[in-house]
């Protein structure tokens, strides 16, 4: 029976070193959590406002949001928010580089809350003139459309800006200068209100 012992201890070291990987061999996929771009979810419009934040009510407010998903569908939970970029970019008006308000939260979620998105506007469109980035990843969603009340990108929404909103109104488009709700439909008349209380948070009325 001793004699038997060494054979089986080679035995066992023998299939432990067949069980372990290469040197040098990467992780299996199934092991590295990473953003999955299918899975990912984000709003389907953008908006923003030099008033969105005077303009108080969230009806009246744009946000934006997202969730971040692995490659099975869970959420990923504290993803750095400093890894996770809004780009609006150039031919827009005020191009600015935008992260959530803080790492995604239990459900993946991530905000850009009223106050992020407090800004010069301009409505523009164009082949990805804004962007969703993890920065250390790449980009996972593109946008063809930025709207915003101030129309014309100069700070302030005024009677030019009023000017656009009803021509798009009157012609039933196009939606980036008219759907200023994000509604998803035609221009009409909850537009014009929406347009309504930015102006007036413009000009300092309650």
């Amino acid at each position: 029976m001793r004699a038997l012992l060494p054979a089986l201890a080679l035995a066992c070291l023998a299939a432990a070193a067949a069980v372990q990987p290469a040197a040098g061999a990467s992780a299996s996929p199934d092991t590295v959590i990473i953003p999955d771009p299918n899975f990912c979810t984000w709003d389907d419009r953008i908006g923003r406002s030099p008033t969105n934040v005077e303009v108080g009510g969230p009806a009246f407010q744009y946000t934006f949001h997202g969730t971040v998903r692995d490659h099975v569908g869970n959420p990923i939970v504290n993803w750095p928010a400093n890894d996770i970029a809004l780009e609006i970019r150039v031919p827009c008006q005020n191009p600015d580089v935008l992260h959530p308000d803080g790492n995604s939260n239990f459900n993946g979620d991530v905000t850009w809350s009223a106050i992020k998105l407090d800004q010069g506007g301009g409505s523009c469109t164009g082949q990805t003139v804004a962007v969703v980035r993890f920065v250390s990843i790449g980009i996972y969603k593109t946008f063809s459309e930025v709207t915003s009340p101030d129309q014309d990108g100069n700070g302030f929404i005024a009677l030019p800006d009023l000017g656009i909103f009803q021509q798009a109104l009157v012609s039933g488009g196009p939606q980036y200068q008219g759907d200023l709700n994000l509604s998803g439909g035609p221009p009409d008349v909850a537009d014009l209100g929406f347009f309504q209380r930015h102006f007036i948070a413009q000009i300092g009325e309650p």
